[in-house]
């Protein structure tokens, strides 16, 4: 196999992944916070979750935007969404259309620390036992999609990989790469492809779906964590004139 149609050949491998809603992160960690605090007995208080995602006190978790927008740019992968055509054009609610008649906890949220406020409790600051960085984690396992992606399928732009569940075009998602030191990225969905039930892909997962996405970089730190990645397996290329050289050297004794 060709990693990122280099001239160097180099052994390809899959990297098992997790993919979930950006907004179902945010719900989860809300309603752990408001058990947590409620387990406690202290005040109720999300002023760091919403600092981490960028969230004001007005802000709709289903209509969660990144931290940093998008850069405009060339699309990495357009000849795959020029096969597709009018397919990617499907007739889809929009995302902000998810979950519009189920609770948000953030909304739920705010209105206990408004009550709370009204009864002069302080929410400005963060109890003793709250008093830690904060740790973004996945949601419910019901909301985690599972898939796999190859290494020559990721760049610093884009990933394309395959998942089970279907995910909505201009969706926030967080992808999970699940190596020994596992990492996550949040992303937008650009593109999902279902594949015909004749595929012959061979997946303990069976996923059902190529599934396309453009780094956000949402999360201070996520582009340094990326590159890290992308340097640590690519190629170790050596020079065959400076190789034979110094094979030449050593036959010599210098």
């Amino acid at each position: 196999m060709i990693y990122n149609k280099s001239g160097h050949p180099v052994e390809v491998k899959k990297i098992s992944v997790r993919i979930w809603c950006l907004r179902h992160e945010i719900e989860s960690a809300i309603e752990r916070r408001m058990k947590e605090c409620e387990a406690a007995g202290v005040p109720l208080y999300i002023e760091d979750i919403k600092k981490f995602y960028n969230l004001n006190a007005s802000a709709e978790v289903d209509n969660v935007v990144p931290l940093r927008p998008v850069e405009a740019g060339e699309d990495g992968m357009s000849s795959l969404l020029e096969e597709v055509g009018e397919e990617s054009k499907t007739e889809e609610p929009p995302a902000e259309a998810l979950a519009s008649e189920e609770s948000n906890p953030l909304a739920e949220a705010q209105e206990i620390i408004a009550e709370q406020t009204l009864q002069g409790l302080d929410t400005k600051k963060p109890n003793p036992i709250l008093e830690r960085p904060y740790q973004r984690q996945a949601p419910d396992l019901d909301k985690i999609s599972y898939g796999f992606v190859l290494l020559s399928d990721i760049n610093m732009d884009y990933i394309l990989s395959f998942t089970k569940e279907k995910f909505l075009q201009g969706q926030s998602v967080t992808v999970e790469f699940l190596i020994p030191q596992s990492f996550m990225m949040t992303a937008d969905i650009t593109y999902c492809h279902h594949y015909a039930m004749r595929s012959k892909i061979i997946s303990s997962t069976k996923p059902d779906h190529r599934l396309q996405c453009r780094f956000a970089f949402a999360i201070p730190g996520e582009r340094d964590t990326l590159r890290n990645f992308l340097k640590s397996i690519e190629p170790t290329i050596v020079e065959k004139k400076k190789a034979k050289k110094e094979e030449e050297d050593d036959s010599l004794g210098l």
